[in-house]
């Protein structure tokens, strides 16, 4: 079996890629220096060429790029799986969320993956689509919860965490099983990727410091309250903690 992947420079693909190597998945990384975001007959031709199985699309990058990719995957019949955000869900509301929970996010990047989810409906109606929450790493120097805290320290002296926001969360290596697993194995539709059942921000922050004996000074807070976690009884993930 064969899978092209994109977003290899950041947070979440890597772990994906090395997940499915475990799973004898043999993986293509889309180099955008070689192939074009913004030909659609280049992307077609790659994906035609390569003939992969599956296709991750993990990368933020233009809708035109999701368009294209999405509407290649069609034509050619391979299965596509989108990472999406429960930022989809609008900063001024609450959830906890579920599959029936419609997108309202008002916040900019929150748009933009909403017109990404929308986009592969169209031009894949076959797309799975999965919701990711805060991703947890293990150290510095990505975008995840951990390099969040250690950066925040190191700028103030101290962390602030709020007792009254319960983010959703997962660690990494579950995230990347759950994404493989996705594409072998579950229908089309969009998904709902989360750990955290009942852990508040602070109560998190507290774990992870003491996993990591981390020098940090953690102050809890109590003016920011809201509900980010999403629970998807389809999607199976270890709970947190």
């Amino acid at each position: 079996m064969k899978a092209i992947i994109t977003g290899m420079n950041g947070t979440v693909a890597p772990y994906v890629y090395t997940e499915l190597e475990k799973r004898n998945i043999e993986v293509i990384i889309w180099d955008r220096s070689e192939v074009s975001t913004d030909n659609q007959k280049s992307i077609s031709d790659f994906i035609r060429t390569t003939q992969p199985d599956l296709f991750f699309h993990i990368a933020t990058g233009p809708v035109k790029w999701l368009e294209f990719i999405a509407k290649a995957t069609k034509e050619l019949g391979v299965k596509l799986l989108f990472t999406s955000s429960v930022s989809v869900f609008s900063e001024k509301g609450s959830g906890p969320y579920d599959p029936e929970s419609v997108p309202d996010a008002e916040e900019e990047y929150g748009r933009y993956k909403i017109a990404c989810e929308e986009t592969a409906r169209v031009w894949n109606p076959d797309s799975i689509i999965l919701r990711l929450g805060w991703q947890i790493g293990s150290e510095e120097g990505s975008n995840h919860m951990v390099d969040f805290l250690a950066k925040a320290q190191k700028e103030h002296g101290f962390i602030e965490a709020s007792s009254r926001w319960f983010p959703s969360c997962s660690f990494l290596e579950d995230t990347s099983e759950v994404i493989a697993q996705a594409a072998l194995t579950y229908m089309p539709g969009t998904y709902l990727v989360n750990s955290n059942r009942k852990y508040s921000f602070f109560e998190i922050a507290e774990f992870l410091k003491t996993k990591h004996h981390a020098p940090w000074n953690i102050r809890e807070t109590v003016s920011f309250k809201r509900d980010d976690r999403m629970a998807d009884p389809r999607v199976e993930i270890p709970e947190l903690f």
